[in-house]
């Protein structure tokens, strides 16, 4: 097949639909496919485009000023959509607000173009209730435009299937499970040696409590509760990988220090190195960061609001409500050894890679494929 895969951003724009659009695309790859990446020119430092890796110009103010992210396609590329369309058999989108990943859908639609499109989170609470209010029956209004058009519509966590089905009245016939997975080739067991060797690289002390944040700096994300518990908890160190205004070098805490972009294979190392990774966000669907820490052995401190998004297997996460002095109390019963799981590095790893898996989930895409080409 011919596959169209379209996101509005790829790396270095981190995120859990960027991790999951980069694995699937290697899956189909593997798998004998044709695969092309569409996404917007954001950030403008990012990867050149190429015929199989097409970046479009845009327009990235939602995200800026509201943490929205639908960058604005400029009206002369949309041409440029549809003649990629109409050149794929198949395309998969991923995300139904508005922007490129949305428009691709439409025009897939329009031009008789069986289409997947994928829904990642659920509505993510903004500043503005107003605009909250917004996002929700804009989104909510294109998830029942893809069922009244039989567009089949995937969800990588079980609540934010639910939610949908709920609030948009969507027929179970249209749902589809599409679970997060995780890259073995690039997440996997940090061995006790290799933590040993790389903590100078990072810059990580094996006497001092390490905890782990990768992901955008957003206040869905919980940067504000981290920024209580960094400050109040100044005998652990806290290392921030990823960018955005909430920017924890503003700060000014001497146990916290922010990292940029890192390839796969660095981030294996940064996983590795600490003793927690912490997401205490809301709005998830299920993010990329956990089974990949995972994968790497590190356990993982997560809100109940993401644990929804998967669901099972409650024993084998750390579980948190978003509290700054409930966070901080879990991170020193950590520190302090009072926590088992924080030991059990070896089992974590082998749990995540018997569980998650971008192939099968890559699987799954295939056969809703095989069938739109059908129907």
């Amino acid at each position: 097949m011919r596959i169209l895969l379209v996101s509005n951003y790829q790396p270095p724009h981190m995120g859990g639909i960027e991790f999951a659009a980069e694995s699937l695309r290697k899956s189909w790859t593997r798998a004998g496919h044709q695969v092309t990446w569409l996404t917007t020119d954001i950030p403008r430092r990012a990867r050149p485009s190429t015929p199989d890796n097409i970046r479009l110009p845009a327009v990235n103010l939602p995200e800026r000023l509201w943490q929205i992210n639908c960058p604005i396609i400029l009206p002369p590329y949309r041409g440029t959509i549809r003649r990629l369309v109409e050149n794929h058999d198949v395309v998969n989108t991923h995300s139904l607000a508005p922007g490129l990943a949305s428009a691709a859908m439409r025009i897939a639609v329009r031009s008789g173009r069986p289409c997947v499109t994928t829904q990642h989170v659920g509505i993510i609470p903004l500043k503005s209730p107003r605009l909250t209010r917004l996002q929700e029956k804009v989104i909510l209004n294109t998830a029942r435009w893809c069922a009244a058009n039989s567009v089949p519509i995937t969800f990588v966590g079980e609540a934010v299937r639910t939610w949908f089905a709920r609030r948009a009245d969507l027929p179970e016939e249209m749902l589809h499970m599409t679970p997060a997975g995780v890259d073995s080739s690039q997440f996997y067991f940090v061995t006790p040696e290799e933590r040993a060797e790389l903590r100078p690289k990072w810059h990580v002390s094996e006497k001092i409590f390490s905890v782990l944040f990768v992901g955008r700096f957003y206040e869905k994300k919980g940067l504000p509760l981290l920024h209580a518990v960094a400050r109040s908890c100044p005998w652990i160190t806290f290392t921030f990988r990823g960018s955005g205004p909430l920017d924890p070098r503003l700060w000014n805490l001497p146990n916290v220090r922010v990292i940029d972009y890192l390839s796969p294979s660095e981030l294996r190392g940064l996983y590795g190195v600490h003793d927690l990774l912490v997401m205490p966000s809301i709005g998830e669907g299920w993010p990329a960061v956990v089974p990949q820490a995972m994968a790497c052995g590190v356990p993982c401190l997560i809100s109940e609001e993401t644990f929804a998004g998967y669901g099972r297997d409650p024993d084998r996460f750390l579980i948190t409500s978003r509290n700054a002095e409930v966070i901080a109390g879990h991170l020193n019963a950590a520190a302090d050894g009072k926590l088992p799981l924080i030991s059990k590095r070896r089992e974590i790893s082998e749990y995540a890679l018997k569980t998650w898996n971008w192939d099968r989930t890559a699987a799954i895409y295939l056969e809703l494929f095989e069938k739109a080409l059908r129907t």
